[in-house]
């Protein structure tokens, strides 16, 4: 969730049943990997559904609104805007897809493939985002300062464009979260417009 640029790809125009065995034996000697898994995950405080705000590719744009799931399975599911625009245009992506993984006891790490395309529906290729959100002591926030973050742009082919090293954030734009509830979406610093009823 890192800001980053598209403008390398737009560039680039050249550019069995011992398993089943194995898994029944396995339920009768102990919890299986799978379960040993959900387990470990389940208590560490990024699983969860989040809200987090995330950089644009263009620096001077706003943070863009970014409902994330960390499961106990170890999926994450990232929805960032359905469209972006780069330099060299507007840019369709999809949900943002992966893994994730304890980093620390707080710290997760994630890696997700957005796939692009453009508005004629032509496959564009990949961006892949390896994140690193650190989740604050009382597990209602996150914060990934980008110290870490590697986006890796790849063409229709698969071939690496671009990636963008751990720079940072934008200065003053790390990338946050807040745990989302009933009734509580995230946003930060909620408050009521006028003509909102507060009741």
């Amino acid at each position: 969730m890192p800001r980053f640029s598209l403008s390398g790809l737009n560039r680039r125009s050249l550019l069995g049943s011992t398993a089943a065995l194995a898994a029944t034996v396995g339920v009768g000697h102990g919890a299986s990997p799978t379960h040993a898994q959900d387990a470990n995950l389940a208590a560490h405080p990024l699983t969860g559904t989040w809200l987090a705000m995330a950089n644009p590719p263009l620096p001077d744009a706003p943070q863009v609104a970014a409902p994330s799931l960390f499961g106990t399975d170890g999926t994450v599911l990232l929805m960032l805007p359905l469209t972006q625009v780069d330099r060299q245009g507007v840019v369709f992506n999809s949900a943002a897809v992966g893994t994730w993984e304890p980093d620390s006891d707080r710290r997760g790490h994630f890696t997700a493939v957005q796939v692009l395309s453009d508005s004629a529906g032509t496959f564009l290729g990949t961006t892949t985002i390896d994140g690193y959100p650190e989740v604050s002591e009382d597990g209602q926030t996150f914060v990934d300062d980008g110290s870490k973050v590697i986006v890796t742009i790849r063409d229709a082919t698969g071939a690496i464009v671009n990636q963008i090293m751990p720079t940072g954030q934008p200065a003053g734009r790390p990338v946050t979260g807040m745990r989302m509830g009933v009734g509580v979406p995230g946003f930060p610093e909620e408050t009521s417009t006028p003509g909102t009823p507060t009741a």
